[in-house]
C-alpha cells in the first residue's frame, strides 16, 4: 500500500525499519493520507488517542499497529 501510494520501493536502502519521514517518503500531509488509507483498507476506526500515542514512522511500526488494531477488533 505504501509503495503504491507514495511511489517508492522498499529495498536494501529503504527497509521496513526506515523512518519514512526522514527518508522523505512522507510528510505530514502524506501521514494523514496514510492513516486514512489504513482506516479504509483494514476497516479500522482510529481514535484521537491512536494519533497521540502512536507515531507511525516506519513500515514495521505501521504493520505492528495494524496487527494490534485488528487483534483488538477480534477477527484474524
Amino acid at each position: 500500500m505504501i509503495e503504491e501510494q507514495f511511489l517508492v520501493e522498499f529495498d536494501d536502502e529503504l527497509t521496513d525499519r526506515s523512518d519514512l519521514f526522514k527518508a522523505g517518503v512522507i510528510d505530514s500531509f502524506g501521514y494523514v493520507q496514510l492513516l486514512g488509507s489504513i482506516e479504509e483498507e483494514f476497516s479500522i476506526q482510529l481514535k484521537d488517542e491512536d494519533f497521540l500515542k502512536n507515531i507511525l514512522t516506519s513500515l514495521e511500526s505501521i504493520d505492528a499497529f495494524v496487527a494490534k488494531k485488528i487483534a483488538e477488533r477480534g477477527d484474524r
